[in-house]
């Protein structure tokens, strides 16, 4: 009787034991499928860089981006940004400032011509042709640099590690270019007897320094690109920009890109020119180098006046975008795949391919403004700033 009963028993537990093994496969079942619906969402999202940047705001400046930077009033004001930061540098001092209005840093130095760079977490503030020049962390000096007298500073640039590439006059020379190192250590140098040195700047993996000099071809002109491996004194490639001064240099992804009053070039670090926009018949008014993997152009139609184009190209000259403009634009500045284009009382905030992104009306007497990366913008009046988050 009771070998009767227990085989009763173990025939109701096998469909119990079958039941709970089909829930846990159909349970299983439904989870993968979660996981591959989230993760198709996922990619989608990542993909679509805004919904990234959205959040990246969110994390980092909640819902409220209008507390306000206060600094003096001052013609000579320079601006960067170092995260959260913002960097001022004029003839008196530079300047680290808080969000809420407060100085987080200030050093005093007298710049008659003040310049001011930014990377790497670092600042440099430099006199253009004069003695004095400043690099500075968040809240110190790391690095302070005067030149003898009757010498001055020609360019000073930080790449994205914090590396400086420094050009200066020097006794006996055209030129004199010293790369420091993230801790402020100088591991090169380069003094030319033959060529005059106007610009240069460190590659961001930090094995080059790319050196422009002034030369002249044909009665017109040319800027000499001469690359230099960090280790060795001899120069690794040469480049010559023909019919071309050069005003400005950056990297733009692995491209060197160098502005001049009639075009933008783009040559690779073995000097190989990849290509250029020449801006023909139009006038440069604005420009920012600052882009992921572009360029931002605003070429007018006249010298003087507001009708022109705002273009944007890549790392090979090719245009991306053109986009015509018709009232005048006080500032341009881009970031990450975004750029900021500052009107008369209006911030448009672009993609590369110039597709409007976001819009911000009655900017009052702003008259510079700073892309991020991640889609906000610092609008900068004469003695405040605000950051506008889209």
């Amino acid at each position: 009787m009771d070998e009767f009963r227990r085989q009763e028993e173990r025939e109701e537990e096998v469909p119990k034991r079958r039941w709970g093994r089909a829930f846990l496969r159909r349970l299983w079942g439904l989870l993968l499928t979660a996981a591959v619906v989230l993760g198709v969402v996922a990619v989608v999202l990542l993909q679509n860089s805004t919904y990234l940047d959205r959040a990246r705001r969110w994390l980092a400046y909640g819902d409220g981006g209008d507390e306000g930077y206060a600094f003096a009033a001052d013609p000579t004001n320079r601006f960067g940004q170092m995260g959260e930061l913002l960097v001022v540098a004029n003839q008196n001092n530079l300047q680290i400032l808080r969000q809420d209005g407060t100085a987080y840093f200030s050093h005093q130095i007298q710049l008659s011509q003040p310049a001011l760079d930014v990377g790497g977490d670092l600042a440099v503030a430099y006199d253009i042709g004069g003695r004095n020049m400043v690099v500075s962390a968040q809240d110190q000096v790391v690095l302070e640099l005067t030149l003898d007298d009757g010498y001055g500073w020609i360019s000073a640039r930080l790449n994205e590690e914090g590396w400086l590439a420094a050009v200066s006059e020097k006794s006996g020379y055209k030129g004199s270019v010293t790369v420091y190192n993230d801790q402020q250590e100088p591991v090169f140098t380069y003094n030319s007897s033959s060529r005059f040195l106007i610009d240069a700047r460190v590659s961001d993996d930090c094995k080059t320094v790319l050196v422009e000099a002034l030369g002249q071809e044909d009665g017109s002109f040319c800027t000499q690109q001469i690359t230099y491996d960090l280790s060795e004194t001899e120069p690794q490639y040469e480049a010559l920009l023909h019919d071309h001064l050069s005003m400005d240099l950056d990297q733009i992804e692995d491209v060197w890109v160098s502005v001049s009053d009639k075009d933008i070039s783009f040559t690779d670090k073995e000097g190989t020119l990849l290509g250029a926009f020449t801006y023909g018949d139009l006038y440069l008014r604005q420009y920012s180098l600052d882009g992921a993997g572009f360029a931002a152009l605003l070429l007018n139609r006249y010298q003087a006046g507001s009708i022109g184009s705002l273009a944007t190209v890549d790392e090979t000259g090719e245009v991306i975008a053109l986009l015509d403009v018709n009232q005048e634009v006080l500032d341009v500045s881009a970031a990450g795949n975004y750029l900021a284009v500052l009107m008369g009382n209006s911030l448009v905030i672009y993609n590369r391919e110039l597709e409007e992104y976001s819009r911000l009306e009655n900017t009052g007497y702003a008259n510079r403004v700073l892309m991020e990366a991640d889609g906000s913008a610092l609008v900068i009046g004469g003695s405040s700033a605000f950051r506008y988050l889209p």
